[in-house]
């Protein structure tokens, strides 16, 4: 086997790596380069390959840095086989279905013609499915789907070829603590494994239940405006369950909240499919029946004109664009109210500077807002394992295996590496995109 990495190799965004056997090319992920204007442009570049020469994508989860680019594969040719779980499908093509419109219904979009619903709809037709857990045969190599925690249907994959050569990809792998999904196993035994590194320089801080806990009686205390943030798919099943959770616990302190996103509507509909794959079945089936949606213009009007307290989730997470933004234009001016992001914001996203203290920020689209009100972060929520983590899944590896960092800014990837290092793993390089 031969791996070429394409994407993901100095941020933490475009998956995608490259395997080259006897038999033909395959792509471990294929996903779609976010945040600031500059990596958004780097969709365009030329891939190393024909896409009509890719037999097969194997596809860890359906976010978006994982998936978002296969559309335009299938616009470039691409005919073979897209393998995940049936979670993954499902959550995956509503996600590359709203980047579709996004791109489509976005006037001067960086990535106009990039792909639209056309290609979402032809998409559909490639995907296989496989049961997490499972090893089957595909060319010459023989290919098993391993839990990866992180969200509902994410994967690991174990490839050998027929020199016995094994070869891991992690994916993104979740964290041991998750509330909704379990952790994973420990990686099994390879000669190569491909390990993210979003959080390989640093350690998990805080406790989520308390942030979240803090936030809402800050809201309720301070009769405030309380804008989430979130990620549509499992960040924000998480939230909602949790927020059910804490109103339930606390009458006296119980806060109205809304969600607002077609996305995230449509995740909650496929993880209220899915709950008994998850840590949370009951409570995330209850949560998830009784929230309440935002999702036609007279209620955005409603509550525009909405005193606290009250909490408003949307998204998208990084603040990059999406429903989220119509909350902030509208309260930017109000001192009183407070942001809280609790997910990983990418360098150069409005998210990231909002976080680190601006207050002029602006979106993928060139709006500009101007926030007056308060922001708090939260590291607790993040779905990624942190740098302990990491260490304990490959802890059982022989320490002459040659391990790759990918999917890491770059000084998470150094940091990473360096304790790798004094571990013992002296075959540990980071992935390197061929020019």
């Amino acid at each position: 086997m031969k791996l070429t990495f394409v994407g993901a190799t100095d941020e933490v965004t475009g998956s995608m790596t490259l395997i080259q056997t006897p038999s033909g090319k395959v792509l471990v992920d294929c996903g779609m380069h976010q945040g600031s204007l500059e990596s958004v442009q780097k969709n365009l570049d030329p891939l190393p390959f024909d896409p009509r020469d890719i037999k097969a994508i194997f596809l860890t989860h359906a976010h978006l840095d994982h998936s978002g680019s296969i559309p335009h594969l299938v616009k470039l040719g691409f005919r073979g086989s897209i393998f995940c779980t049936r979670a993954t499908m499902k959550l995956a093509l509503l996600i590359m279905a709203d980047s579709a419109h996004i791109i489509e219904e976005t006037e001067n979009h960086p990535l106009k013609n990039y792909y639209g619903v056309e290609e979402v709809v032809k998409t559909t037709s490639f995907f296989v499915v496989k049961e997490m857990g499972s090893t089957f045969s595909f060319l010459d190599l023989k290919v098993s789907m391993l839990p990866a925690g992180h969200i509902l249907g994410a994967v690991s994959y174990l490839f050998e070829d027929e020199d016995k050569k094994r070869v891991v990809f992690s994916g993104d792998l979740g964290r041991h603590d998750d509330p909704l999904n379990s952790p994973p196993p420990p990686c099994p035994k390879a000669d190569v494994v491909v390990l993210e590194s979003t959080y390989g320089g640093k350690l998990r801080k805080g406790d989520l239940q308390k942030d979240l806990a803090d936030f809402l009686k800050l809201v309720k205390k301070e009769s405030k405006v309380g804008i989430i943030a979130s990620f549509a798919v499992s960040r924000a099943q998480l939230l909602i369950t949790l927020i059910h959770q804490y109103n339930f616990e606390h009458p006296e302190d119980k806060v109205r909240f809304v969600i607002d996103g077609p996305m995230m509507s449509g995740a909650n509909r496929i993880y209220q499919q899915f709950t008994e794959l998850t840590e949370m079945a009951e409570e995330l089936r209850h949560a998830l029946g009784d929230v309440e949606v935002i999702d036609n213009i007279r209620e955005w009007h409603s509550i525009q004109k909405q005193k606290g307290p009250i909490v408003i989730i949307s998204s998208s997470g990084m603040i990059t664009g999406g429903r989220i933004w119509r909350y902030l234009e509208n309260w930017q001016a109000d001192k009183n109210a407070v942001l809280f992001l609790p997910g990983y914001q990418a360098a150069n996203t409005a998210g990231r500077k909002l976080s680190e203290g601006a207050r002029e920020v602006k979106n993928e689209e060139g709006k500009i807002i101007h926030w007056s009100g308060s922001v708090i972060s939260s590291q607790a929520f993040s779905s990624h394992a942190d740098q302990d983590e990491l260490i304990e899944w490959i802890s059982e590896l022989d320490k002459s295996t040659h391990i790759y960092l990918n999917h890491g800014d770059p000084d998470a990837k150094v940091a990473l590496r360096k304790k790798l290092k004094s571990l013992g793993f002296e075959k540990c390089d980071i992935a390197q995109a061929e020019n």
